[in-house]
């Protein structure tokens, strides 16, 4: 990225807000398991594209404060896809007041 294309740090974190949750998870998982988002498909069970016990308490964090309520492990362990937890942060968005 040259000078010119550079964003200021929070010009990126609002960026990041305003991305759709599917999006900012498939960002997540990619990031924890050193793929490019573009490798993480919408439909596929991320245990087959090395997902783990760790890897999901390691996105226990930042999927719940897109949901905005604590999410437990079981949450996300139930359905390992980011279309799944794309869909249950939308949820829980939607029934926080």
């Amino acid at each position: 990225m040259t000078i010119e294309n550079a964003q200021p740090v929070g010009t990126r974190e609002a960026a990041c807000e305003r991305m759709p949750s599917l999006e900012r998870i498939r960002q997540e998982v990619a990031g924890v398991l050193d793929l490019a988002p573009e490798e993480v498909p919408d439909e596929l069970n991320l245990i087959e594209i090395g997902l783990h016990s760790l890897a999901i308490m390691t996105l226990l964090g930042p999927i719940s404060r897109l949901a905005g309520v604590r999410l437990d492990y079981a949450d996300l362990a139930a359905v390992p896809t980011v279309r799944a937890w794309s869909a249950l942060v939308e949820h829980k968005r939607a029934a926080v007041p």
